[in-house]
């Protein structure tokens, strides 16, 4: 097992511990800062009836976004006992994990948990040349449509055997922070960029994104080789290119397979591992939807056309 999955094991055992939950299920974006923002499915079938195990002392937030209905929850935070009303799909908790909160849940539960540090808010902050974002205003319930969405992106990333595309949930996880900075924190109102990417950026972005399209690439690395911010360059890529840096790459990805498809005599399984697919089905699966039709109709087609002229111009 690498570093990255006994990280992410790590953590949901704690998570498991903390919320005497079943199962969840973690994934880590690195975009902001260098405090990861992490994802976490948290199903409990069969509540314990008992407190949530109280977590240390952070400069973090948690957001849990409800996934099914919760008839009651009880929260305590600080010492202050709080009872909630109930609970419906797509509203909103956010603590504070310097309040030491803990929440009593005494019905079935899923929620997608959130984790963003001061320092990556701040961070965020400080790019757009404004103050640190300090505290972020509480909410006990009540709908989130944007949350509620980057939320159910999440989820469907992450559990339709597509694996984990680092690109993609860096992106997500920065469009968690800008919201929450901003309708939760102190963040003002962000002005329109008015430029794009040099030449030379865009080149060197793209190109090490082709270059990687096996083993992925994080918007991180795209930032630094464009000596940006994070932020910035998330912002200036999309103006540039017309659409977001993990869009770009998965066109890139089938581009590339479409390449292979033609040119050679290769089992779709090793067509998607060389393009950064998780898996057969999962290639099969975004190719029919950008294209049309699968990739084995779409290489029939194609070879179909041209291979009787050829077969005809080698004949004597």
């Amino acid at each position: 097992m690498n570093e990255a999955g006994s990280q992410i094991d790590k953590y949901d055992a704690l998570m498991q511990r903390r919320f005497r939950a079943q199962s969840t299920k973690s994934c880590f974006a690195r975009g902001i800062s260098k405090d990861p923002t992490v994802f976490t499915h948290i199903t409990v079938p069969e509540p314990s009836g008992l407190w949530s195990i109280k977590p240390e002392p952070e400069s973090a937030f948690s957001i849990h976004i409800v996934l099914a209905p919760l008839p009651r929850l009880e929260a305590r935070m600080e010492g202050r006992r709080q009872i909630l009303g109930a609970l419906k799909p797509g509203e909103i908790c956010i603590f504070d994990l310097s309040t030491f909160p803990r929440v009593l849940i005494r019905d079935s539960m899923q929620s997608l948990r959130v984790h963003i540090s001061q320092r990556s808010l701040d961070d965020l902050a400080d790019d757009f040349g404004q103050p640190p974002i300090g505290s972020l205003r509480p909410a006990l319930g009540g709908a989130d449509p944007v949350l509620s969405g980057l939320g159910d992106a999440v989820l469907n990333k992450t559990q339709m055997s597509d694996g984990e595309d680092a690109l993609f949930l860096d992106h997500l996880a920065l469009a968690f922070s800008l919201h929450t900075a901003q309708t939760y924190g102190q963040l003002r109102a962000i002005n329109p960029l008015r430029g794009g990417l040099a030449p030379w950026q865009y080149r060197r972005a793209t190109e090490l994104m082709s270059a990687r399209v096996a083993q992925g690439v994080t918007l991180a690395e795209l930032a630094e080789a464009c000596q940006l911010s994070v932020n910035y360059f998330a912002r200036a890529f999309s103006r540039t290119a017309k659409m977001p840096a993990h869009k770009w790459l998965m066109n890139e990805r089938i581009r590339q397979a479409k390449d292979l498809l033609l040119n050679m005599e290769t089992p779709a399984v090793e067509i998607a591992a060389a393009c950064g697919f998780t898996d057969q089905s999962h290639f099969t699966r975004v190719f029919s939807q950008l294209e049309g039709q699968s990739p084995a109709r779409w290489r029939r087609l194609r070879l179909g056309d041209w291979r009787p002229a050829a077969q005809a111009a080698a004949m004597p």
